[in-house]
């Protein structure tokens, strides 16, 4: 196994750590998590929907993460979760709800909102850094240097 593969196993092992973790976190005490879950500002019929798809959903992520042919995309459905949690947040944050919920299980319950945002924005930084080193950095290239790539395949083309 080359050092990417360790790299990127690392990276999706700790991602699906959390990943689980946050699950049993909820299932470990449904009706806490309903209630918690419930308490957000969402209408009651999606609260229940999330109370069951968010856990649900995390631990498809920790299978798929795990298993090698998955595993990118696993990563991309990773920084898109993580993302909607982040936005949330971050929204919640800005006071616009009024109050401030919190559903977040475990030892995640114990931090601020601030703190809370700034470990999704880590373990999202280790999901694109995950995507990037699977990609063998193409994906940032082509996004840093759009007109390279056009321009190489110019120079192919006259050849």
């Amino acid at each position: 196994m080359n050092t990417k593969e360790k790299l990127l196993k690392v990276i999706a092992g700790i991602i699906a750590a959390l990943f689980f973790y946050a699950a049993m976190s909820k299932l470990a005490d449904l009706d806490k998590s309903r209630q918690e879950m419930r308490n957000q500002v969402f209408p009651t019929l999606i609260a229940d929907l999330l109370w069951w798809l968010v856990p649900l959903t995390e631990l498809v992520l920790v299978s798929l993460l795990l298993y090698l042919p998955s595993r990118l995309r696993a990563l991309y459905a990773s920084v898109a979760l993580l993302s909607a949690f982040t936005i949330y947040i971050a929204i919640t944050m800005t006071g616009v709800f009024g109050r401030v919920p919190c559903s977040c299980g475990g030892i995640l319950s114990h931090m601020g909102y601030s703190t809370h945002l700034l470990f999704n924005l880590v373990f999202i930084g280790l999901a694109l850094g995950g995507i990037a080193i699977d990609n063998e950095w193409k994906a940032i290239n082509r996004w840093l240097h759009p007109n390279k790539e056009r321009r190489l395949r110019q120079l192919n083309d006259q050849r």
